[in-house]
């Protein structure tokens, strides 16, 4: 069921954005998205799905916030031995893979504290 939805969202979604009719249908198309997520039923699942991720998710906003925060350090110190600015992208993608892979880690310490 659920990739059967995620598969009709998909398609909608393409439509929309290579639909050749004109911003009329796409207006029309909107608006009958618009309508189908503010009615009841869809919001109280939401809400319900919204409520079951946030008692599961924990202490992961935490987590996400100090592999940032190494993240940032990391492209900043790496930037500072080269002596140029930290633009590039390979050295943040490095930087980011160092700080995804301690990320675990992290919440691990996270969890122990408590």
């Amino acid at each position: 069921m659920r990739g059967k939805l995620l598969f009709i969202t998909g398609g909608l979604v393409g439509y929309v954005l290579g639909a050749r009719a004109g911003r009329k249908r796409y207006d029309q198309i909107a608006s009958a998205a618009s309508d189908l997520w503010n009615r009841p039923p869809v919001q109280r699942r939401v809400n319900e799905v919204k409520d079951f991720a946030l008692e599961r998710v924990g202490d992961v906003p935490g987590a996400l916030y100090e592999a940032g925060k190494k993240v940032a350090s990391a492209v900043a110190s790496k930037a500072e031995k080269k002596g140029a600015p930290a633009t590039g992208a390979s050295g943040a993608a490095t930087a980011a893979t160092k700080a995804a892979a301690s990320a675990p880690k992290a919440a691990d310490d996270t969890t122990a504290a408590q």
